[in-house]
């Protein structure tokens, strides 16, 4: 499986700089819209593309966005949309589940795909640091709600670090999920277009179980975004 992340990751970056070198225009830089699994509380200026394995989406005026996941989820949504409130509020709604799952994933395991929203609040964003909660709920068959926590410091224009805490209740079963990870995005001041996410994943365990059993999963993405308008 990692194996297969890093081909797919190196055909992203080598489609970012064959547009790159074909284009007789300068590309305009965008950014993402997420952490690792959490989104971030803004939605992108309009006509803003960003491409990834963890995320896949385009900005329209007025402050909607369109976004999917191919592997895992950001907010617990597969596909959905996202509205941005203010700059530090946006509200999501879609598909929750997970369409390809990495080690044990991100999303409660024994649900169906169902109705997923969340609230993602962002309470601090600088220069150098940024953070936002984002409560959330799925509904239909397995209902659960619960609420993720990430944050990103960035201490130099090349890198930052980036760590999240994340909380499911299935009130079908009464299990409470945990999980968290963290690790560093890179972004060469030369590619403004292009980030590059590795780290750590502490996959979704059962809190309230006699012997919880987890297991860790590497974290790896390539990032391209832009502005195609």
């Amino acid at each position: 499986m990692i194996s297969r992340l890093k081909k797919m990751s190196f055909i992203i970056a080598l489609f970012a700089f064959s547009g790159l070198c074909a284009s007789e225009t300068t590309i305009t830089a965008s950014e993402p819209t997420h952490y690792f699994f959490t989104p971030t509380a803004n939605v992108n200026s309009p006509y803003s593309l960003v491409v990834s394995l963890h995320e896949i989406s385009f900005s329209f005026p007025d402050n909607l966005q369109v976004q999917a996941s191919i592997f895992d989820n950001i907010g617990r949504l597969a596909f959905g949309a996202k509205y941005g409130i203010y700059d530090n509020l946006s509200v999501g709604a879609g598909l929750a589940n997970t369409l390809v799952h990495i080690g044990n994933g991100h999303a409660i395991h024994d649900a169906p795909s169902r109705f997923g929203a969340y609230l993602c609040y962002g309470f601090v964003k600088n220069p150098t640091f940024e953070a936002a909660v984002t409560p959330n709920m799925q509904l239909f068959d397995h209902n659960s709600i619960g609420c993720d926590l990430g944050g990103m410091l960035t201490p130099s224009s090349l890198w930052s670090v980036i760590w999240e805490v994340g909380t499911s209740g299935d009130l079908t079963t009464s299990k409470f999920w945990f999980d968290t990870d963290g690790g560093l995005r890179i972004h060469p001041p030369s590619i403004p277009f292009l980030n590059f996410d590795g780290g750590v994943v502490v996959s979704d365990f059962i809190v309230n179980v006699p012997h919880p059993s987890t297991s860790a999963t590497i974290y790896f993405d390539a990032i391209f975004a832009m502005k195609v308008k």
